[in-house]
């Protein structure tokens, strides 16, 4: 009986294992010391390959008290890459208040990086995700 429970749990521990490698990806950062990013997340292996992110800064708007921040985005491949960015604004228990930015196509050229600003519409959001992803 412990056997068939040994065996039960090491195939749900590869089933979650093999999950948690599917996209998105959570992007990993400019600096090489830093954790990978768990607000910007990446939609394809490739552009995971190509992709680095920098410290978001994030404040809120006086007046307003909108949510507001600044991510840098850098490719470092040695082609310009063209993506689709898109801010998804949360509440402090990270469901979504249906606070979304349209998708917006940046360009970014080799070795280069670009700063993706977003704010939010709702002085309610307490968190964010951005998403990339290829625009083909």
């Amino acid at each position: 009986m412990n056997a068939v429970k040994l065996s039960a749990l090491f195939l749900c521990a590869l089933a979650l294992a093999a999950c948690s490698s599917a996209p998105p990806y959570a992007a990993l950062p400019i600096e090489d010391d830093a954790e990978a990013i768990s607000n910007v997340v990446i939609a394809d292996d490739e552009l995971y390959d190509v992709i680095r992110v920098g410290r978001a800064g994030v404040e809120r708007v006086p007046g307003t008290n909108q949510l507001k921040i600044a991510v840098p985005v850098r490719n470092i491949d040695d082609e310009g890459i063209q993506v689709l960015l898109q801010v998804s604004f949360l509440d402090s228990q990270r469901n979504p208040i249906g606070d979304d930015t349209n998708q917006q196509v940046k360009l970014i050229g080799p070795g280069s990086t670009m700063t993706h600003m977003a704010i939010s519409k709702q002085a309610e959001a307490m968190d964010w995700v951005l998403r990339i992803s290829w625009n083909k």
